[in-house]
């Protein structure tokens, strides 16, 4: 009998290799689990990086998952229970919150969920909300959608709910900012448009209403910071470079001018004031036949215009 015989332990490689063998088998799609996997864009196709997604499920109270997208807009996870339907929170600063309710994976297999996130103004534009309905959500797409419609009085009512009901939210004072600018009260676009941009000091849509509220308040210094960040952002925007053009002009540079009033006239030829002012640079600069030229066309474009007279005084006395 071979009752007290010892059998020989396992090599250590082998351990090793069972150790290996079980850390690659567990994440393994087994029983009823699923993997769930996407990628989330924004209008233009581009991918959106450190997007919150927010997995629960109506049926256990409890669950919570939460993870982010990559740098490629890429997420995924593992759901242990796939038998189960999920919803997915997807949010961003500076994007509207997109919901996708009830969305199921099959046992031992991969779902694909892409999402398409929105900036409000891609909103705006697409006419298309994807989020979900929540208080804060709904005031702020009645703001939208009256918006839209040209019903300042009930946008910048709603902007201010949403403000009220998501006062973390840069898009909520964001939208309140570009009401208030269109309805031209201009203390509100000032007061909501710099708290959108001290949370999102990227949303570079608010130079131009707040270069517009500066301007109505009368404050320089602010119209120069806001017109230099508006260039820098719009740098093909004709009347930000007519406005460059103008401060070169008034500081006696007619050859800085000139080129700027050029690449102005190239984007809006029916641009009047850019042709006057184009024709004074000719005329510091002595370039009789381009002068004349400009001051025409001015005049064509704007016969009443303010500088239609000095237009043909120069005329006459460029004969």
């Amino acid at each position: 009998m071979n009752v007290g015989r010892r059998w020989p332990l396992p090599a250590a490689g082998f351990m090793v290799a069972l150790i290996l063998l079980s850390a690659w088998a567990g994440p393994a799609l087994g029983g009823t689990q699923g993997r769930i996997t996407g990628r989330v864009t924004d209008a233009k196709g581009n991918p959106v990086e450190g997007v919150k997604i927010t997995i629960t499920t109506d049926a256990l109270s409890n669950y919570k998952v939460e993870l982010q997208s990559k740098k490629d807009g890429r997420y995924e996870t593992i759901l242990n229970d796939s038998t189960l339907t999920y919803n997915y929170l997807f949010e961003k600063q500076g994007y509207v919150p997109t919901k996708r309710d009830k969305f199921k994976v099959g046992v031992a297999s991969t779902g694909v969920l892409d999402i398409e996130l929105l900036t409000p103004d891609q909103a705006i534009e697409k006419g298309v909300v994807k989020t979900v309905e929540d208080p804060f959500t709904k005031a702020f797409n009645d703001a939208v959608d009256k918006f839209k419609k040209d019903d300042l009085d009930g946008a910048i009512v709603d902007a201010a709910k949403a403000i009220e009901l998501g006062p973390d939210k840069s898009l909520s004072w964001s939208m309140g900012a570009k009401v208030a600018a269109k309805k031209k009260d201009w203390d509100k676009t000032i007061e909501w448009g710099e708290k959108a941009l001290a949370m999102d000091a990227d949303n570079t849509d608010l130079y131009g209403p707040l270069m517009d509220a500066y301007r109505g308040k009368g404050n320089k210094a602010k119209i120069a910071e806001y017109e230099k960040k508006f260039a820098a952002a719009n740098p093909d925007k004709p009347e930000i470079l007519y406005n460059q053009a103008v401060e070169f002009y008034n500081k006696g540079d007619a050859r800085a001018a000139e080129p700027i009033l050029r690449k102005v006239l190239e984007a809006n030829p029916e641009y009047a004031n850019a042709h006057y002012l184009i024709g004074m640079c000719y005329v510091n600069l002595g370039k009789v036949p381009d002068l004349k030229k400009h001051f025409h066309e001015y005049l064509r474009l704007d016969p009443k215009g303010k500088e239609a007279g000095t237009a043909k005084d120069m005329l006459d006395a460029f004969k």
